[in-house]
């Protein structure tokens, strides 16, 4: 996104939030080379190839299959998507919090949290650079029409998947998370042509995931991907994919930080989904839910019984 909120037109500029999200599915050699742009991205885009190989401690030929790996062209692409990245990042309209870097041993508890806070706030900033904004539109008009939906995640995923099932039945669609493989294994098994599966996955290749969208898909159901890396296997087995980003760090691991981005995502699937329902369907959808839970409360506001609270607007 620019100064004024707009997402840049020359996608090199995300090439180091995709290298973010690839790190930790590198192999040493690349990860090696991530490590020296990551450090210096300035420096890096003013090196040659043999200077970066050299630095990294690896020949030039891994580090053009490196750039392939990010989805580049060859080494000049790279220099070229790390000064715009460069530039991208000192344009002034990223969230500052306050200082940045690893969380170390001997940090202060003030320092500690907004070490955390910024790196929260970079979290949700990649995901903004990393999110298909037409893919974001098709993903809630798939949903909105869907007979039924399953959403599949495991470990920190299924806490991902238990909000979006969470949403989904605030707006009065038939939805239902599961963390568990053989429960998702079985109830995809009774999809069928008209019914949404989610996997959401921050690695994309966490079997207990795919194996569940696989199935689902071999009974007709449109699939859907939720992941920090494009190119991994769950995308292979989805019909639409969003992507959110994460950084990892000392203290925070990678199931904490993609948390953060993968919930971003969910949050802005959410408010476009009750936008594609329109704001009269939204509203009822949302008042039945808001009435059911007020009518359950142990202490009512009213006398006899009853809440005359205000209800939640349309998103």
């Amino acid at each position: 996104m620019n100064e004024e909120g707009v997402p840049p037109d020359d996608s090199t500029a995300g090439v180091l939030v995709r290298l973010r999200g690839l790190l930790p599915s590198l192999s040493v050699k690349e990860r090696a080379i991530g490590d020296v742009v990551l450090k210096d991205p300035a420096g890096v885009a003013q090196l040659s190839i043999s200077q970066v190989a050299q630095r990294a401690g690896v020949s030039d030929t891994s580090v053009t299959r490196f750039c392939r790996r990010l989805g580049l062209t060859g080494y000049p692409e790279l220099r070229l998507g790390l000064a715009a990245a460069v530039q991208h990042a000192h344009s002034g309209w990223r969230l500052r919090v306050g200082m940045q870097g690893n969380i170390e041993h001997d940090d202060t508890a003030a320092e500690v949290v907004v070490k955390m806070a910024h790196a929260d706030a970079g979290a949700i900033q990649d995901s903004v650079e990393q999110l298909d904004t037409s893919a974001l539109d098709a993903a809630s008009r798939l949903l909105a029409g869907a007979r039924r939906i399953e959403v599949y995640g495991v470990g920190s995923s299924a806490l991902v998947a238990a909000d979006l099932e969470y949403k989904l039945q605030h707006l009065g669609l038939l939805c239902s998370a599961f963390c568990d493989v053989h429960r998702a294994l079985m109830n995809a098994a009774h999809l069928r042509p008209g019914d949404v599966a989610v996997g959401i996955s921050h690695s994309g290749r966490t079997r207990e995931t795919l194996d569940p969208l696989r199935e689902a898909a071999l009974h007709g159901a449109t699939t859907l991907a939720l992941t920090n890396d494009g190119g991994s296997p769950i995308t292979e087995l989805a019909d639409l994919v969003l992507c959110s980003a994460g950084r990892e760090a000392p203290f925070r691991t990678g199931a904490t930080v993609s948390r953060i981005g993968q919930l971003f995502v969910v949050d802005c699937l959410y408010v476009r989904l009750a936008q594609a329902k329109g704001c009269d369907a939204a509203n009822s959808a949302l008042s039945h839910a808001y009435r059911a839970v007020e009518r359950h409360r142990t202490v009512p506001h009213d006398e006899d019984g009853t809440s005359e609270g205000k209800e939640p607007p349309c998103p």
